[in-house]
């Protein structure tokens, strides 16, 4: 009996592996033909995962079980964040027994060490600080045989898989460098300009309470009444928070010109003049 199921293993496993050769291709760099391999699961990426954190600094944990140890196999796997190249991930290969019951002929029993142990490849790195936003992390993971003693295996596994995660700090964006301050300003055209410390994805302002007006960048606000005035400068980041500039209360008090004026009175014309002179250094004609 013993021996049947021994040879029935045997026979699976070389039905597996006979199936997977046959299927696997290597042409592209990475490709998902390693997925559902019997000689190894799929990469399962631990963290991050489709979520959103509050930290930009994230820790990259991926697992693969794997038949086969490094004797035979060896693996390497990369990562890549928003498609910008591949970081190589440190690994490392831990052999996971599973224990099973084998019953002798003469009934007795011993716990023995299952053909279906496992090694486990982990590895983990350091992701770089990463800004506020929607990102993708890809893993690929490459199974190179380290030799050719048995053709039975393939030559090359390769696998990959991705998540995407939002890194969203919760810190509103601050507006800086804004050129109206909270003075009289004697002039009715004045520069709005300011810079922000993150990216946006909205900027605009509010002034004596009206609409907000969005705007691109720098601009002029240009005849503003004589009097006084508020404004409010908004931002809002690629993930929803909104940063204010505090209102800044300023007003305008732009000279009023002399000029001469025309009065028609009855059928003639009278001249009104509003003439300023100066006296001094002036000589009275006899």
């Amino acid at each position: 009996m013993e021996k049947i199921v021994s040879l029935l293993a045997v026979l699976v496993l070389g039905l597996s592996t006979s199936l997977l050769v046959g299927v696997q291709t290597v042409n592209a760099q990475h490709t998902s033909d390693g997925k559902g391999c019997p000689l190894a699961s799929g990469i399962d990426i631990t963290s991050p995962s489709n979520s959103t954190y509050s930290s930009s600094s994230l820790m990259l944990n991926v697992t693969v079980r794997c038949l086969l140890g490094p004797s035979i196999y060896r693996y390497v796997m990369t990562y890549s964040v928003d498609g910008k190249g591949n970081t190589t991930i440190p690994v490392a290969a831990t052999f996971v027994p599973v224990e099973a019951t084998r019953t002798y002929a003469n009934g007795t029993t011993a716990t023995v060490i299952s053909i279906f142990s496992y090694y486990m490849i982990s590895g983990c790195v350091a992701l770089p600080e990463l800004p506020n936003g929607p990102h993708r992390l890809t893993v690929y993971a490459e199974y190179k045989r380290t030799n050719d003693e048995n053709t039975n295996w393939p030559a090359l596994i390769l696998d990959d898989n991705a998540v995407c995660f939002t890194v969203n700090d919760g810190a509103p964006p601050i507006i800086l460098n804004l050129s109206l301050e909270n003075k009289t300003y004697e002039q009715n055209n004045l520069p709005l300009n300011f810079t922000t410390d993150k990216q946006t994805s909205w900027i605009g302002y509010c002034l004596d309470g009206k609409t907000n007006v969005t705007t691109t960048g720098n601009k002029t606000l240009t005849g503003i009444a004589n009097g006084s005035h508020n404004l409010t400068v908004y931002a809002n980041d690629t993930v929803g928070n909104i940063g204010s500039s505090g209102t800044i209360t300023f007003s305008v008090s732009q000279p009023t010109t002399l000029r001469a004026e025309f009065i028609h009175a009855g059928a003639g014309v009278t001249t009104i003049a509003v003439i300023v002179a100066v006296a001094l250094g002036l000589k009275r004609r006899s």
